[in-house]
């Protein structure tokens, strides 16, 4: 199953072991969830040894978390790709953004881990946890970075800036992605996408730029914002 949108790690033409696994690894776990996924399904699917693949991975969430973890990584570098150009309006440098994850956070592949994700969530809610790999700090991290420049441009701090960040992230992608969940047929089209993040940043950046925001509550950080507790503990 090469699932529309998916992730493609350098080197495809010449598969190492373990990238043979983590291919055969998303197959299985998209066709049949976690539970119904055996080590042994893996490594025939693989054309590899079941020793071989508890060789690269302990175990079965081993292997899951290796399988989201990729997907996040090449998120992370389709951003920082997204950022190599010098783009000195930060304005322009978050609708990039926005732009990037609603065509990653849309595509087939994306949607898939999440749909796995909600139905297995209640038996094994560590499975969940996978959801901070999907480059979801990493993101957080280059809004917060844009909206101070932001500010410093207009001579003025921004206090708590990595929560407005993700209440941004939160705010640009989970309408258009909850669309995506509910109709895989619905079109992704690109010039709708670039217009809908320059509109959305446009909005956020009114709103914190005409208006004197007070202090994000404690009770923010862990619940709200999961991705943030860490750096606030």
């Amino acid at each position: 199953m090469a699932a529309q949108g998916r992730p493609q790690r350098a080197g495809a033409g010449g598969r190492s072991k373990r990238e043979s696994i983590l291919d055969a690894a998303v197959e299985l776990f998209l066709e049949l969830g976690f539970d119904q996924t055996s080590m042994d399904a893996v490594a025939a699917q693989a054309g590899v040894s079941k020793t071989t693949v508890y060789a690269h991975f302990g175990d079965k969430l081993e292997l899951f978390r290796a399988v989201i973890a990729c997907g996040g990584s090449s998120l992370d570098f389709d951003l920082d790709q997204a950022m190599l150009a010098s783009v000195d309006d930060p304005q322009e440098r978050l609708a990039r953004i926005v732009l990037k994850l609603l065509q990653a956070t849309t595509a087939p592949y994306y949607l898939a881990f999440i749909r796995v994700l909600t139905v297995e969530a209640a038996r094994r809610p560590e499975l969940t946890e996978t959801l901070r790999s999907l480059g979801v700090p990493h993101v957080v991290g280059l809004v917060a970075a844009a909206l101070r420049e932001d500010a410093r441009q207009r001579g003025c701090a921004l206090l708590d800036a990595e929560v407005h960040a993700g209440l941004f992230v939160r705010m640009a992608v989970a309408g258009p992605q909850m669309d995506a969940l509910l109709d895989l047929e619905a079109d992704r089209d690109p010039v709708h996408f670039e217009a809908y993040a320059r509109w959305v940043t446009a909005i956020f950046l009114r709103g914190l730029r005409s208006e004197e925001l007070p202090d994000a509550p404690d009770s923010a950080i862990g619940q709200v914002f999961p991705w943030l507790s860490r750096a606030y503990s």
